[in-house]
């Protein structure tokens, strides 16, 4: 399913730099929406004069950048997008930055991007004209959001940033100025929405160029009179409901610990107290699937799909290979069959907390020479099982496909067995290797069409193989990342 993401410029009499920031963006895209916030200057004719393909809403006076904001929000969820990127019309942003955003919408399609002008990436000579009164206001703004939310953000004011539209659930809540975008921000972060910073490009004007709606005295009060209020909400609201679910998890996760125990134990028992037959063992693996299948349909605000166009039953054993991003890849791989083996990490089959349960379940640890498991491999795919192998071997935290390992179609060359692919999109993002909890968003499961033994290229080598299916997962990769676009 496509999602669309466009560009919405409030202006507020920038008649003379308007103009430029629309043509820049136009080089990127032409899904653009500007909010004429009841300008007196030249804006309307600007903007009569640009390309038709714009959409303009237009304050009859002016009202604010909240106000602003929001009234492009509602126009692009009117219009059908799923993310809307949202710049300056005063000329300091770059439109050029705009791939940079869809690309970080692509790797975190349920946070919040936020463009940083202070990165070390980011141009030396653009911070260096920035005037004293922005960094101080800057700075002053971070230590208040850092207050509110524990977050560390590095630029809290620059209003180049993207947003899921689909998130935005408390656009009535906040207030219509130029604070507007420090509040989004803080209750994004209170309602469990991830910030990402991404470096950006700035351009500051000549001190006698610059235009500012800013009102030094006024301004500066009704922010330091919200952000009291605010910290005092997050005192009575946001602190409480963090601590509550820190409670829980803690909760949550002493319950599984102490259940795995006994089941453990359970296991323990039943498996050493006399010889497990096919059928026990085999409904011990559903057991796995159906636990499997329940922990990814309740983990809380992840939704899960599962696409099988070809039916793929697995009643054939075969070699299943699946790109890796997450700790939840195991459990989107369980719940596909229970007739499956899974090469782990020599960690996960040695941890007291499931070891015991990956043993029992005829898992092997990856040892250093592939081949030493050959042999009870080919004697588990003889009784009906198909192998699961990760061809890139650990998980990606940057979302980025690495290096494919040979030993999955040494073992499918070998001994003639199909290789099933595995597509998972989303996982590294519900879940992400450097991540310390999950977030929300989406998985989907994509089991590809079985490839035969007997259409496997025979003059390839297993190392080449790989290096084929790694680009056939690159081409799968991009085609989930092109659903996302402008």
């Amino acid at each position: 399913m496509c999602k669309r993401v466009c560009v919405i410029i409030p202006t507020y009499n920038n008649a003379r730099t308007l103009r430029g920031v629309v043509e820049g963006v136009l080089r990127q895209t032409s899904s653009i929406i500007v909010v004429n916030d009841g300008s007196t200057d030249d804006t309307a004719h600007v903007l009569a004069l640009c390309d038709p393909c714009i959409s303009v809403v237009t304050h009859e006076r002016n009202k604010g950048k909240g106000a602003a904001l929001v009234s492009g929000f509602k126009e692009a969820v009117r219009q059908g997008f799923d993310y809307a990127i949202t710049i300056d019309s005063d000329g300091q942003h770059f439109p050029s930055d705009l791939p940079l955003f869809l690309e970080a919408i692509r790797r975190h399609p349920d946070a919040i991007i936020v463009g940083n002008r202070f990165a070390r990436s980011a141009s030396d000579d653009s911070r260096a004209h920035m005037n004293p009164q922005s960094r101080f206001a800057n700075r002053f703004s971070n230590f208040w959001f850092t207050l509110q939310t524990g977050v560390r953000l590095s630029d809290t004011q620059t209003g180049y940033r993207a947003y899921p539209l689909h998130r935005l659930r408390w656009l009535p809540l906040i207030t219509s100025r130029y604070e507007a975008e420090l509040e989004l921000m803080v209750f994004a972060t209170w309602n469990g929405v991830r910030l990402v910073s991404i470096p950006i490009q700035v351009y500051y004007p000549p001190q006698n160029e610059r235009v500012s709606h800013f009102r030094p005295t006024t301004d500066f009060l009704r922010i330091s009179l919200l952000n009291t209020f605010l910290c005092g909400l997050a005192l009575v609201y946001a602190l409480p409901r963090k601590l509550l679910k820190v409670v829980a998890t803690v909760l949550v996760l002493l319950s599984l610990f102490v259940l795995m125990l006994f089941v453990q134990a359970g296991l323990l028992i039943f498996f050493l107290s006399h010889r497990a037959t096919e059928s026990q063992r085999l409904a011990y693996h559903g057991s796995i699937q159906r636990v499997s299948s329940w922990l990814l349909r309740h983990l809380p605000g992840v939704s899960t799909t599962l696409h099988n166009p070809t039916g793929e039953d697995f009643s054939k054993p075969g070699i299943i290979i699946a790109n890796h991003q997450s700790h939840l890849d195991l459990l989107c791989i369980m719940m596909l069959t229970p007739r499956l083996v899974i090469l782990t990490k020599r960690w996960v089959w040695n941890n007291p907390l499931y070891g015991v349960a990956i043993r029992y379940a005829e898992y092997m640890p990856v040892s250093n020479d592939f081949e030493e498991n050959e042999t009870q491999l080919v004697a588990l795919l003889s009784r009906g099982y198909s192998v699961m192998i990760f061809p890139e071997g650990t998980r990606s935290a940057s979302l980025s496909l690495l290096r494919f390992h040979q030993g999955a179609f040494y073992l499918a060359q070998k001994h003639g067995l199909d290789l099933i692919p595995v597509f998972l999109n989303g996982t590294g993002q519900v879940l992400n290797k450097q991540a310390r909890t999950h977030s929300p968003g989406h998985i989907t499961i994509e089991v590809k069409p079985r490839v035969p033994a007997s259409s496997l290229p025979s003059h390839l080598s297993s190392v080449a193989l790989a290096q084929h299916f790694r680009r056939q997962y690159q081409q799968w990769k991009d085609e989930y990342d092109a659903q996302i676009s402008f």
